[in-house]
């Protein structure tokens, strides 16, 4: 946030050797202080909430490297949201609607062990109710992660060794994927371990990779590891800078400034600059009004 008002960022590690990269922004938007809840990650489309109207927050689905968008009805605002996700059936005809679901966990006022879940279909245009599901543990400010169908299941580490350890989930190549990392020794410095999820079935995970962190470390006084962009490439930042670091050859794949110092949260992201059709086929130019019509409600 700057100013009290939320920003985005679309970096990739071609910016790094091509200056004349098409810029991306939100700034096509109606609202100007506009948060991203989700990403289809596969599809180029984003979920995104405006935050500066007088009466309550808009909803929009976009494809932010075509520019287009859409309003969509509001879910249950009442209560607090605990997270989102989002997913899109891939297509590169443009000629075919982008069919998508948003499913939305919130806390109910009394029933603290239960989430809310809410499911928006785009081939209804609505949101729909789903059964409540059980509270395991919170979700953290980390966007969703899906891969392969699966449910974020962490292994069950040793507490006695990883109990201080910072816990990252991410995905490569529809893996479901564990970061963990913790600090070994003053010489060693921190360690990153990367956990696969090698059977969906028996919920069993495999540790794929163990490295060190010191070199790295060494370069930069502040970094945070954020997601895999490969099964060998992290995507960290640190001030100003977004980074891909190769961990088995351990040195920098690429290096991108920012406008931020700090960076409070990453969506992982892939995008075509093929349009298309958002919602139920009708074009992407919504009305100036945040608010969608009854007969869209109903639908």
């Amino acid at each position: 946030m700057l100013r009290d008002h939320y920003r985005a960022a679309f970096v990739s590690m071609n910016d790094a050797s091509s200056p004349a990269a098409p810029a991306i922004s939100l700034d096509f938007l109606p609202s100007t202080n506009v948060r991203i809840e989700a990403v289809a990650a596969h599809r180029g489309l984003a979920f995104c909430v405006g935050l500066d109207t007088p009466r309550r927050p808009c909803y929009y689905v976009c494809k932010p490297a075509t520019r287009q968008w859409r309003a969509i009805p509001n879910p249950r605002t009442r209560f607090h949201t605990a997270a989102m996700a989002m997913a899109a059936r891939p297509s590169s005809d443009a000629a075919v609607k982008a069919e998508f679901k948003i499913v939305r966990f919130s806390i109910p006022k009394r029933l603290h062990d239960m989430l809310h879940c809410e499911v928006f279909d785009s081939r209804l245009f609505a949101w729909r109710r789903a059964p409540d599901v059980p509270v395991v543990s919170l979700p953290s400010s980390t966007p969703a992660v899906r891969a392969h169908g699966a449910h974020a299941l962490a292994p069950e580490l040793d507490e006695t060794r990883y109990h201080w350890a910072c816990k990252q989930l991410s995905a490569v190549a529809g893996r479901l994927c564990l970061l963990v990392t913790t600090t070994a020794t003053e010489e060693v410095g921190e360690v990153l371990e990367v956990w696969e999820m090698a059977s969906y079935v028996e919920g069993r995970w495999e540790k794929k990779m163990t490295v060190s962190l010191k070199s790295l470390q060494a370069q930069e006084r502040t970094i945070i590891l954020r997601h895999l962009y490969s099964s060998d490439v992290g995507f960290l930042y640190s001030f100003y800078r977004a980074i891909w670091y190769d961990f088995r050859r351990g040195k920098k794949a690429a290096e991108v400034k920012v406008d931020q110092m700090c960076i409070q949260q990453v969506f992982k992201f892939e995008s075509d600059m093929i349009p298309c059709m958002i919602g139920n086929g009708k074009a992407c130019h919504p009305p100036a009004a945040c608010a969608p019509s009854k007969e869209e409600v109903q639908r």
